[in-house]
């Protein structure tokens, strides 16, 4: 008796973790998605944003032009950048414009999450940028 409730044990922990380690969090392939919005105080960073996105991340890489898993460029006439196709999970998204008005390159980041209840929704953020 004994040696069939070990057997349990051992199938129910191994059917524990064959779920938990099958449930893809914080990468592309779900109906997520992210609305970036850029700007540089009140001003619209249009048509020169470039995104970097680190999955899995809560905080900004040590460089995140180099260390990041997605690459996007924003619309050449708005200031934002549609990230499709997420899963729930937690994202750093950091963006490089160009401040015509400053004539001045600028930078920001900000950690986005996506909670399993807004799986399928947009999500709306802003990108403050500084130089």
């Amino acid at each position: 008796m004994q040696t069939l409730n070990k057997v349990i044990i051992v199938i129910f922990f191994s059917f524990m973790v064959g779920i938990v380690s099958s449930c893809k969090k914080n990468d592309t392939g779900g109906t997520a998605e992210i609305h970036a919005m850029v700007f540089h105080g009140t001003t619209p960073m249009i048509g020169t944003a470039t995104l970097y996105v680190k999955f899995n991340s809560k905080s900004q890489p040590s460089n995140p032009t180099t260390n990041f898993d997605l690459k996007l460029t924003g619309e050449p006439d708005d200031n934002h950048v549609h990230i499709e196709a997420l899963r729930p999970g937690n994202y750093y998204c950091y963006v490089e414009a160009f401040d015509s008005l400053a004539m001045k390159p600028v930078h920001g980041g900000v950690a986005v999450a996506i909670k399993w209840s807004e799986r399928s929704s947009t999500k709306e953020v802003e990108l403050q940028t500084t130089y």
